[in-house]
């Protein structure tokens, strides 16, 4: 028996993009949960539904932005209690290519492989990829699939990094114990990383608020010490020049520029202070 529910969570959701999202994969899904991370006083989810109409779909909440990690676990134990064998968990802005989903589900069905933690498609494109199964270090948290048993043996997303990197922390923790990550690499997922955009001055600017700047950095900071053999030296040096030394220099041309510098280097304070969890001090007020 094959029986697959996804997760897909919205923050101030574009209501005609993820409508567009969600089709590319609610027909091959038994059930799909929306989780509303939009403060309640301000959703209009309630117009997606609407528009989607379909019995499959429901929404859940709790008013407030509960970001990625708590959604998921949730989602996770009612799984298991309903007896799904699958979790897809979606991005908002992340929709699968034309019938690549179906193609998708149908790799997963046929894989005789019962030592694997998480199937990932690819979000660079390649249609004559002659490599289709990969085993690889890790796969992205949108458009993965899980399998229920793997996920009762390797456990829960950490809800100590809240939003960043959980895909990451999950699969090196579940290689670790043993479980392959495959990515399938005929299957193309669609993903937006946010709006990079050049100043006139010619620097390529960083979509990444205060609030995402302060949990990216933290979270990939204590990645690192909890799975130092994960990383080459060149891959933390690549980090700590262009995402701290570089982005220091140029978050003077962004908006918030000081929100921004403030979240960065607290996030390495909190590194060394040991300090994970929910903290929620840089997001700019609507």
């Amino acid at each position: 028996m094959f029986k697959i529910i996804g997760i897909v969570t919205s923050y101030y959701p574009n209501l005609i993009d993820l409508e567009k999202n969600i089709t590319s994969y609610l027909a091959w899904i038994d059930r799909l949960i929306i989780w509303e991370n939009t403060p309640k006083e301000d959703s209009n989810i309630e117009r997606l539904i609407t528009q989607l109409n379909n019995d499959k779909i429901e929404v859940r909440s709790t008013g407030v932005n509960e970001y990625l990690a708590n959604p998921f676990n949730q989602c996770i134990i009612w799984a298991q209690k309903e007896g799904y064998t699958h979790l897809l968990t979606m991005d908002q802005d992340s929709c699968f290519a034309p019938n690549h989903f179906e193609q998708y589900i149908e790799s997963i069905k046929h894989n005789q492989n019962s030592n694997v933690a998480v199937f990932g498609p690819s979000i660079h494109f390649n249609a004559n990829s002659s490599d289709r199964f990969e085993e690889v270090s890790h796969v992205i948290i949108s458009g993965a699939v899980f399998p229920i048993d793997s996920l009762s043996v390797v456990g829960f997303f950490n809800e100590d990094l809240v939003i960043d990197v959980i895909d990451m922390e999950y699969c090196f923790r579940a290689r670790k114990k043993g479980y392959k990550v495959i990515r399938i690499n005929s299957v193309y997922l669609e993903h937006s990383l946010g709006y990079r955009h050049k100043h006139w001055t010619g620097i390529t600017l960083s979509p990444y608020s205060a609030q995402r700047t302060y949990y990216y950095i933290r979270n990939t900071l204590w990645l690192w010490k909890q799975f130092p053999c994960n990383y080459e030296k060149r891959e933390r040096q690549s980090f700590i020049r262009y995402k701290i030394i570089y982005r220091t220099l140029k978050i003077g041309f962004e908006p918030d520029a000081f929100r921004k510098l403030l979240a960065l280097y607290t996030a390495i304070w909190h590194v060394y202070k040991e300090r994970l969890g929910k903290y929620d001090k840089f997001i700019k007020r609507k």
